[in-house]
């Protein structure tokens, strides 16, 4: 670029091409032509300013999705690390226990049958442990009832075990959905849910929460509602790995997702494409 401009303005000087055009320009005054350079300048000038300003929006995308990246790889390292951590502790100990009473069931068997029906019912204990730490582990790493019950029974059940477990009242208005969802559609509407109960539970103090699912021809909708503290409290962290997880879950595909003021409260508001995403 910078070799171009020194070339034109060389042969700029050597033509006197200012002259020149300044002379064709005069003998259309009629037409105002001789005020075409310094419009075409402030024309010039405005796109460099729109184009600096692009530049610098792109950079800032471009940190953003870097540092997004980054937080994700964290995050993901982070649950792998407690994973095996749970698998190391609670399943090795639990086999070595088992292991255990095997042994000694082999050995009392004839000479202590009390005492390896007792060794029988630990082991059984144990075997329980271990199931029911697998399923903890399922849910994590996928929404064990999708395949099963389908979305629209999945968010009631999970609306349903959130309150119970956190003693705030969360109401449902979902509507079964005429159309086949896709898996990847599914998932992502679910673990959005997901989230924002954990954020209502962390952060809003709220008492009541509305969840919301319906669709209208190609659109299908969610929404969550409480009446807690609002956006006061989403302010104070717009940078929260969670909800940048769901912006990006939803953009992934297509949707859009808005933060509003309900008035107390926070409502989410999700709309995603349906029909090309159906399976």
């Amino acid at each position: 670029m910078a070799v171009i401009v020194g070339a034109f303005w060389v042969l700029a000087m050597q033509f006197e091409l200012s002259e020149r055009m300044t002379i064709w320009l005069q003998s259309y005054e009629h037409l105002q032509l001789d005020e075409m350079p310094l419009t075409m300048l402030v024309l010039s000038v405005c796109f460099a300013w729109f184009a600096f300003r692009r530049f610098s929006e792109v950079s800032e995308l471009l940190a953003s999705n870097r540092d997004l990246t980054q937080r994700l790889m964290t995050a993901q390292e982070d649950e792998r690390r407690i994973l095996a951590q749970e698998l190391h502790d609670e399943v090795g100990q639990a086999c070595t226990a088992l292991r255990i009473e095997a042994a000694y069931i082999s050995k009392s068997a004839h000479s202590q049958p009390d005492a390896a029906v007792a060794a029988a019912q630990r082991i059984d204990q144990s075997s329980l442990r271990m199931h029911s730490l697998a399923r903890d582990m399922l849910k994590r790493l996928r929404p064990p009832n999708l395949d099963s019950l389908g979305l629209e029974a999945s968010l009631r059940e999970l609306c349903q075990s959130w309150q119970q477990h956190c003693h705030i009242e969360c109401h449902t208005l979902i509507d079964d959905i005429a159309t086949k969802v896709s898996d990847a559609l599914a998932t992502c509407l679910y673990r959005v849910t997901q989230e924002a109960l954990t954020n209502i539970a962390k952060h809003a103090k709220a008492t009541q929460v509305w969840v919301g699912l319906n669709s209208d021809g190609d659109v299908i909708t969610l929404s969550i509602t409480d009446n807690g503290e609002g956006l006061t409290q989403l302010s104070s962290s717009p940078q929260g790995l969670g909800l940048i997880g769901m912006r990006e879950r939803v953009a992934s595909l297509q949707g859009h997702i808005h933060f509003e003021n309900a008035q107390p409260g926070l409502r989410i508001h999700v709309q995603m494409p349906l029909q090309e995403l159906a399976t």
